[in-house]
């Protein structure tokens, strides 16, 4: 099975248009993002990048509530 990223997940989130869906898709994404920050050693683009990507999740909770 091929490893899902959290690249992946968070551009899932952000494309979803269901708004039963989109709840659970955030959160998954939310998820994978924090499994992967909580890794040792990341590269300050990717870190970068998972923060505006944590950064977006958040606006499109509020947006979309």
């Amino acid at each position: 099975m091929p490893e899902v990223n959290w690249r992946d997940l968070y551009r899932a989130a952000i494309l979803e248009l269901d708004p039963t869906l989109l709840q659970a898709r955030v959160k998954v994404a939310e998820d994978a993002i924090n499994a992967r920050l909580a890794a040792a050693l990341i590269p300050r683009d990717e870190r970068r990048g998972m923060d505006e990507a944590l950064s977006a999740l958040r606006g499109l909770k509020r947006l979309r509530g």
